[in-house]
């Protein structure tokens, strides 16, 4: 069972027009089977067009810590 976590707002370059473009970004829990739990990142590119991005534990941990170290958070 998947649960929507947050949907947060973001850009991406447009391949069209070559400019960024706003878009949102939807967060969303689920389970990965052996893998365990997972978020996954899914956003519109263009159009009806989504694409997504799934991270399980240990590589949420690495985003967390990239994040953290770049961005002073």
């Amino acid at each position: 069972m998947a649960t929507e976590l947050k949907t947060i707002r973001g850009q991406f370059q447009s391949q069209k027009t070559n400019e960024m473009e706003n878009t949102k970004i939807f967060l969303t829990k689920f389970s990965g089977g052996i893998e365990g739990t997972k978020v996954q990142l899914t956003m519109s590119n263009q159009g009806n067009l989504f694409t997504h991005i799934a991270l399980n534990k240990e590589e949420i941990k690495n985003l967390i810590k990239e994040l953290q170290e770049n961005f002073d958070l």
